[in-house]
């Protein structure tokens, strides 16, 4: 992708997180000084016995640095347990900043009627020691009055969601909890290596890719997930289409993003799994896990941590794919922020999935906090990529949903048109607004104010050769508010228009790669909705429509509705 024109930055300091109020330990006790750094690798393997004596046997750190130089000829200085203490989120001791989070989100749930659990860098919280902490430091509940807000580092670290009473949100297994624990310290492991190794090329604040020449990963990975998003609504609606047309070429795409060992593969994981999970559990998601767990291994080196996840994840006995999702953006997103900067394209890109993933689990006041959060953070770099504009698109929308929550919609109409007044958005982030504008309409029973919105919204998604999951929506959206408001005749040009799109979405996919000669869709079930027949049939507009479709004018007609013509396309 092309990146905007900026200043170089100037190469910043490494970050160096510590770990703040100290424990019982007893710093002054001498230790035999490590002649060099420590590597993760070798840390990662003490971590379990680190964790089990610390945290759960209650050892005091000056214990547990005896125990290791006694019983496992391991030694390292005070600041380097505290420092993997502190990343690992065993810290014994609550900070106040910390508290103050949790204090501002239980709030916010506790007045929707919510229930809540927390944690802090991963590790559950105990409530009562949130309150004997708060009776202790009156002076928290002032700056909580007061109005202050936590560190920018505490907002991210501090995570809320509902107990585990939801669906969603089931306690996992004794076998699961050390499985995702597993995969977590597997992805840090391949990210820590691949940046080591130099398999990743990237500058900081800019950009981060793979090294083999000419890697299209990014492109072909929104392809995968825009081809699962049209199967998804094409299913909803019940439409005529060839899934397979659709589907196996995205199963090639994802043996080219492997092949490549880009860093997109990584950082979009978390996002595959999670919409599969909240989609498609009883469907694609089995099929997907079981193809990329037998392909990993046939394209990487047994040794690669990546085997090991997907073979983790391709087991039938691993379920809670969105448990690991939400806990791998937290465990990924501080490693991308110091390695490649927060300004960075593929940092961005883990933000808006984080914020997508935290809004599609119904944790408004979270990602809300991320939002904020993560826009202030790229701000703070001075960066004036075009892709930052995206994280201000994502806060608005945060603020629209809990603004249309309350019932408030002239007030989310208003939040979304300041956008254009604040920002120089592109034809595409305007597309999406106009959708959200024409939503807001709809559900106001403008009816005529959401055609309108839903019209301008597709001739900037054709003007700017969007994704094509933009423009689909937009003609989604454009056909339901025509047959609502009874002009059944159009609302059937624009399906048409729309199924030839998609047809022709397929067709252009399967000119990107070689045809499959073993996809694992063609051996699957055919999807709810659809019989062996349809999910094999070409869809009725394949031999009508040519590639690269041009969209009628109708579609973006005048606000005088009444001028569009009743004759079918051309």
């Amino acid at each position: 992708m092309a990146m905007a024109a900026t200043t170089p930055a100037a190469k910043p300091a490494a970050r160096n997180p510590t770990p703040g109020e100290s424990d019982d330990t007893d710093i002054s006790m001498p230790r035999s000084m490590p002649r060099k750094r420590i590597p993760s690798q070798e840390w990662e393997k003490k971590r379990p016995i680190i964790t089990r004596l610390y945290q759960e046997e209650k050892k005091s750190l000056k214990e547990v640095m005896d125990i290791l130089e006694r019983e496992h000829n391991f030694t390292a200085t005070v600041k380097m347990y505290k420092s993997r203490i502190w990343k690992w989120g065993l810290d014994k001791k609550l900070k106040s900043d910390e508290v103050l989070a949790i204090l501002i989100l239980k709030t916010e749930r506790d007045a929707q009627g919510k229930p809540s659990e927390f944690t802090i860098r991963g590790q559950p919280v105990d409530l009562d020691n949130i309150n004997r902490y708060i009776r202790r430091n009156p002076s928290l509940v002032a700056r909580f009055r007061a109005g202050e807000v936590p560190s920018i580092q505490t907002t991210v670290e501090v995570q809320c969601h509902t107990p585990s009473a939801s669906p969603q949100l089931a306690p996992l297994t004794p076998t699961e909890m050390n499985s995702v624990d597993e995969v977590l310290c597997l992805f840090r492991e391949y990210v820590e290596s691949s940046f080591a190794k130099r398999i990743w090329d990237f500058k900081y604040n800019h950009y981060c890719r793979g090294c083999m020449h000419g890697d299209r990963s990014d492109d072909l990975f929104e392809r995968v997930m825009a081809s699962l998003a049209l199967v998804n609504r094409s299913m909803m609606r019940k439409d005529d289409i060839s899934i397979s047309s659709i589907l196996n070429p995205a199963f090639e795409y994802l043996k080219e993003i492997i092949t490549s060992e880009s860093p997109v593969f990584v950082v979009r994981t978390a996002c595959l799994l999670w919409y599969l999970d909240r989609n498609h559990k009883h469907d694609l998601l089995r099929i997907v896990m079981d193809y990329l767990a037998g392909l990993v291994p046939i394209i990487l080196d047994r040794e690669n941590p990546m085997v090991r996840i997907w073979e983790i994840l391709g087991s039938h006995q691993f379920t809670e794919y969105s448990e690991l999702a939400l806990r791998l953006y937290s465990t990924l997103i501080p490693i991308m922020e110091e390695r490649i900067g927060p300004a960075n394209f593929l940092t961005a890109i883990l933000y808006g999935d984080h914020i997508d993933c935290l809004l599609g689990h119904g944790r408004s006041a979270e990602a809300l906090a991320c939002a904020t959060s993560y826009r202030a953070r790229t701000e703070a770099t001075g960066m004036q990529h075009s892709w930052l504009i995206e994280l201000a698109v994502a806060q608005t929308a945060v603020l629209c949903r809990a603004k249309e929550a309350e019932g408030k919609f002239t007030e989310a109409i208003d939040c979304l048109q300041s956008l254009n007044s604040h920002y120089s958005m592109g034809e595409e982030q305007q597309a999406i607004v106009n959708i959200q504008l024409g939503n807001y309409s709809y559900r106001m029973h403008d009816f005529a104010s959401a055609v309108q919105r839903f019209q301008e919204a597709t001739r900037l998604a054709v003007a700017c050769d969007s994704d094509e999951r933009l423009l689909l929506t937009c003609l989604a959206n454009l056909e339901r508010a025509l047959a609502t408001t009874g002009r059944v005749g159009e609302a059937a040009q624009v399906q048409q228009y729309r199924l030839s799109r998609l047809s022709d979405f397929a067709r252009e996919s399967s000119t990107l790669t070689s045809p499959a000669s073993s996809s694992p869709w063609r051996d699957a079930p055919p999807a709810p909705g659809h019989s062996e027949t349809s999910a094999a049939a070409a869809s009725p507009v394949d031999e009508a429509i040519g590639s690269h479709l041009e969209a009628p004018d109708w579609l973006w007609a005048a606000p005088d509705v009444s001028q569009v013509p009743a004759m079918g396309m051309t």
